[in-house]
């Protein structure tokens, strides 16, 4: 076998990432700082013959980024270090006889499959640690895994590679300002987009809780993303689906409501590509048979004509994609929303509650995109309603939807009294029905 050599420079953080010898690495990074790359250098170091996989959040990102960085570093080289690449299947084979697979996460359940000799997750703070947990078992003569990525909060890999560590983990961090081969118009670029605490986020790496100018400064994790709730899930009582609507990302929790308290117990989440028949479908898997009824909250926008499809608007193609669904489903949601301060008021009144005592609680394992929601998303300048960025490539896009469903569902039902005053739409709808002592221990 012919023996085929890269020369290649690095970074001090990418060097001290490839000599890493516990099982499981990460390299943690802001943007720019090499991360993808460093990444790529670890495939190669693998074993000839062995069989990985490489995922990344969704197709478009897998596709865009990680193959291509990875196609640039094996075709520069003369020849090249590919021998052969079935798109159909995204199944690659090196020159060493090395089988990569390659993968996106947007279904963790896709990664079950063949043993692997290792893999590795690039933009993992962006997949469900399921994900990752799936592809463990995949690794049964021992392999390593490492994983590549921007933090978002202090998410699962924070727990995994520094709050929970054991001897088998160890953790690269990296700033942008590191990476010597980036140019000084791109630091420079960045620099100007970013400030504060996302700016140590995007561009430092670090792992940043809050925001420097919150929304919703009533969230507590330890009061109110403490403990699994999954396991007070009540088939009797009506399933909550809150709503808000995006292009390129949507995330809708799903809650109940018990002993009076609305609880958050899971999230559909879907990146680019984005469609309502999609996000019904995860949410029908996820609860296939729930025999109480199905109540849907949400932004009262989505009345209009949905630009998805000639089928109507956003909510009657939700209608259309549950009129097999096996309980009934109504529909909650007014001809004008609240105002964004009244709507993030309620949402705060009930994280805090009554004389401080909290009433909302969401699960922290159902709920990643959620809690996240919580911590990062801002006031805008102008004090009335969120920030929102529209630039696909700035991970504060993402922000503010996940909420903003959460928002439309607790301000219809636990409304701030002005508002009802000023607007009659906002008035709540019926409760549903509730089963005392069905949420054991108090907030």
């Amino acid at each position: 076998m012919a023996t085929i050599r890269i020369t290649h420079d690095g970074t001090d953080p990418q060097r001290q990432f490839w000599a890493c010898k516990p099982r499981f690495t990460g390299f943690v990074g802001g943007r720019g700082s090499g991360k993808s790359y460093a990444g790529c250098l670890k495939v190669l170091q693998m074993p000839p013959g062995s069989i990985g996989l490489v995922a990344a959040p969704t197709y478009p990102m897998l596709r865009d980024a990680t193959l291509k960085t990875f196609q640039g570093i094996c075709n520069a080289s003369t020849p090249s270090i590919i021998h052969s690449f079935n798109k159909a299947d995204m199944e690659m084979r090196l020159v060493n006889g090395t089988t990569i697979l390659w993968r996106s996460a947007d279904n963790p359940d896709t990664l079950r499959g063949p043993t692997l000799d290792w893999f590795w997750f690039d933009e993992a703070a962006m997949m469900p640690k399921i994900a990752w947990d799936i592809a463990i078992g995949t690794l049964r003569g021992g392999g390593p895994a490492w994983a590549t990525t921007t933090p978002r909060g202090y998410s699962w890999l924070y727990d995994l590679f520094l709050k929970k560590a054991s001897s088998s983990y160890e953790l690269v961090r990296a700033s942008m300002r590191s990476n010597q081969f980036t140019t000084e118009e791109f630091k420079q670029s960045m620099e100007e987009l970013y400030s504060g605490s996302w700016a140590k986020q995007e561009l430092d790496g670090e792992f940043v809780e809050w925001a420097d100018s919150p929304c919703y400064t009533s969230f507590r994790r330890e009061i109110n993303a403490y403990r699994p709730l999954q396991q007070f899930y009540n088939k009797r009582l009506p399933l909550i689906l809150a709503c808000d609507f995006n292009v390129r990302y949507m995330c809708w929790p799903i809650g109940q409501v018990i002993d009076g308290k609305p609880i958050v117990i899971n999230e559909i989440v879907r990146r680019n590509p984005v469609d309502i028949e999609s996000m019904v479908r995860d949410f029908r898997n996820l609860y296939p048979d729930h025999p109480g009824e199905v109540w849907v909250y949400g932004d009262a926008s989505g009345h209009n004509r949905s630009v998805q499809t000639d089928k109507g608007s956003n909510y009657d193609l939700i209608k259309l994609y549950l009129k097999t669904y096996p309980s009934t489903v109504q529909f909650n949601v007014p001809r004008s929303n609240p105002a964004p301060t009244a709507r993030i008021n309620a949402v705060n009144r009930m994280l805090r509650g009554e004389q401080g005592v909290a009433r909302l609680e969401i699960d922290p394992v159902g709920c990643p995109e959620l809690i996240l929601d919580l911590l990062q998303t801002e006031w805008a300048k102008s004090g009335t309603t969120e920030l929102q960025v529209n630039k696909p490539d700035d991970p504060r896009s993402e922000r503010s939807h996940a909420t903003s469903g959460l928002g439309y569902w607790i301000a219809r039902e636990w409304p701030i009294a002005t508002e009802v005053a000023e607007n009659e739409s906002a008035r709540p709808m019926k409760r549903p029905k509730c089963v005392e002592s069905d949420l054991p221990g108090g907030l």
